[in-house]
């Protein structure tokens, strides 16, 4: 354990190998839901981890023992009545953490799948959450890399993924927004809600048949060409342009039907972007697709945190040497999610905090050009963005000027310098009465606090030892207190050998 949390970077550092990698995933998949889903959400952070390890945990099993038959109908016959289904399949379709799904078929005669939580995994979860939370109050104050990592933020992030997936309604209405999303792209298919069979912990869905993409499809090379950009665009479209996106689209999630579209499963996690973030990150991805690589850098650093420590400059010059290298090149050649991961990994190591919402999209796109990557290894997903670029920049333009949107922006830029003359007036005559006091807030001073402190400590442990050796002398000279003295010159000898050795430690002190 200790060597895997040494190549993870939380206790001490050491060399990542893929067998410390599988370690870690085997150990995650054993603790069970909710350190599954942490490593889902880990596997989204390149800066975070190393190389080996986000690949290693791109291979999560979500798969455990199924739940016996007469649980999952017990709940199906409570949730819905008894006579809701003629006949349910015994054998489930697959069998995860959360939920179990089998293949049924309803009164009405529609085949559909049910998908149904299992017994249990609620107060797992929360128990799971609790030491989680408890671990994260622990360390945040005395962790300088988990308050880096933002490691509070990671937890709630988790907290929020794991509830939103355990409520089937929500996952209902999750299903819902993306397929009235999708209906432009003719290529992909969303299954329908069959309403009113929603529970908070079952959910009936419309059978799609279909397999899972993989290298030998069978599907026309014109044909796949054409759904593999029509998937990526999908994608994009979702994050630029409505900042609502299908957050799993992995191997397991697309199925290829038997008509020759591609069908998107499992809508238990949603990303959601606000506003301004959206539009961050859409000007972000037709800076990438252009190769600015200035505006690249300006525009993570306007979505992301930065205090006096952030190596701004730095970053730019990292950006303007990683981003051509992505430039007409096909999927084939291209790690998936590279080029994100790369611009991760440099923020965070110029103490630029980029927001989880970033890592998200990141995993997210990554995971669509994988599924692309098998229908169309040569299709280029950063000139795809470019040619989408006049689209997404109309939408926006549109969106900006809908009357509401643009009042509504008027008024919260014009009501500031509505109230700057009352604001100018109350100086003035704080300053006519002399009561105006002006606050000054130091920052960036935690390095040299520290040093202070550290200063501190060593002249009073000094001052200590000193005291001590001098005491000693004079006790070792009283008959009856030889012992005493003797003892203080052994305490003063292993207060001044870790002193020293401490020094040693630290570096450019000697």
């Amino acid at each position: 354990m200790r060597r895997i949390l040494a190549e993870v970077g939380v206790a001490g550092r050491r060399e990542a190998t893929r067998e410390g990698a599988q370690a870690f995933r085997r150990g995650l998949e054993e603790l069970g839901t909710t350190f599954i889903k942490l490593g889902q959400l880990l596997s989204s952070r390149p800066d975070l981890l190393p190389d080996v390890h986000i690949e290693e945990l791109g291979h999560l099993v979500d798969s455990v023992p199924a739940v016996p038959f007469a649980e999952i109908e017990a709940v199906l016959r409570e949730d819905f009545g008894a006579d809701a289904f003629v006949s349910i399949d015994p054998e489930p379709l697959a069998t995860a953490s959360i939920a179990q799904t089998h293949r049924g078929l309803l009164a009405t005669g529609q085949e559909v799948v049910a998908k149904v939580r299992r017994p249990g995994v609620v107060e797992q979860v929360e128990l799971d959450l609790a030491v989680l939370r408890s671990t994260v109050r622990l360390v945040m104050p005395h962790s300088e890399a988990a308050q880096r990592i933002q490691l509070d933020e990671l937890a709630d992030e988790l907290e929020l993924h794991l509830r939103a997936e355990l409520d089937f309604v929500e996952e209902a209405h999750n299903t819902d927004l993306i397929r009235g999303l999708l209906e432009q792209f003719d290529g992909l298919v969303v299954p329908r809600v069959i309403r009113p069979y929603v529970t908070e912990r079952a959910l009936v869905l419309e059978l799609i048949s279909g397999a899972k993409v993989a290298a030998g499809h069978g599907v026309a090379p014109e044909r796949a060409a054409e759904l593999a950009r029509e998937l990526f665009r999908a994608y994009v479209f979702q994050v630029v342009v409505e900042g609502v996106y299908h957050a799993d689209p992995h191997l397991g999630n697309v199925l290829l039907t038997e008509d020759g579209r591609l069908a998107l499963l499992d809508f238990g996690l949603l990303g959601r972007l606000d506003e301004d973030t959206r539009a961050g990150l859409a000007l972000l991805l037709l800076a990438l697709a252009q190769n600015r690589a200035d505006d690249v850098a300006d525009l993570v650093v306007s979505l992301s945190l930065t205090s006096t420590r952030s190596d701004q400059a730095g970053f730019v010059q990292d950006v303007r040497r990683k981003l051509p290298r992505f430039h007409h090149r096909p999927l084939a050649s291209i790690a998936a999610g590279q080029a994100l991961a790369d611009l991760q990994r440099a923020a965070i190591q110029r103490d630029i905090r980029l927001p989880t919402s970033f890592a998200l999209v990141g995993k997210t796109l990554a995971q669509a050009d994988s599924i692309a990557r098998l229908l169309d290894p040569e299709l280029d997903p950063i000139a795809l963005i470019e040619e989408e670029s006049l689209e997404v920049m109309t939408r926006e333009v549109e969106r900006r000027l809908e009357p509401n949107r643009a009042a509504a922006y008027a008024f919260t830029q014009l009501a500031p310098l509505l109230r700057l003359p009352g604001r100018v007036g109350h100086v003035v005559s704080e300053l006519e009465r002399g009561t105006l006091t002006i606050g000054v807030v130091p920052t960036g001073l935690e390095e040299l606090e520290h040093n202070l402190r550290s200063i501190a400590n060593r002249i009073g442990a000094a001052m200590i030892v000193g005291a001590l050796l001098l005491a000693s002398s004079l006790l070792v000279r009283a008959e009856k207190f030889e012992w005493l003295g003797v003892a203080g010159f052994c305490l003063a000898g292993v207060l001044g050998l870790y002193m020293i050795w401490k020094i040693i430690r630290t570096p450019g002190e000697l």
